[in-house]
């Protein structure tokens, strides 16, 4: 890991019925400078264009690649055809379960 980059994670994700979620995120303060750094750098670049921050979010969500795990299903189930899914962390000739991790 580079000595410049912080260290972010999640700490809760809620899901609600509707598809959303909300998500709680750690960070340690080097991160959160890098955030805010990184946040005032894209404000000042959206001014001095005169460009509308949510067309600037708008064109990143539009151009987002998804790729598809053939894993799952169109409704996201996890396909009969494949092992069940393991936390364990491990492959072996043992273990049939695969790990998503």
């Amino acid at each position: 890991m580079s000595k410049n980059a912080g260290i972010i994670g999640v700490e809760t994700v809620e899901e609600h019925e509707d598809g959303s979620a909300d998500y709680a995120f750690h960070m340690d303060a080097h991160a959160r400078g890098l955030l805010a750094e990184e946040g005032l750098r894209l404000v000042l670049y959206c001014a001095a264009a005169k460009l509308d921050m949510g067309l600037v979010y708008d064109f990143i969500a539009d151009h987002m690649r998804y790729e598809k795990d053939d894993r799952f299903d169109e409704y996201g189930n996890y396909g009969e055809n494949n092992p069940p899914v393991s936390s364990k962390g491990s492959w072996d000739s043992q273990d049939k379960t695969e790990d998503l991790t």
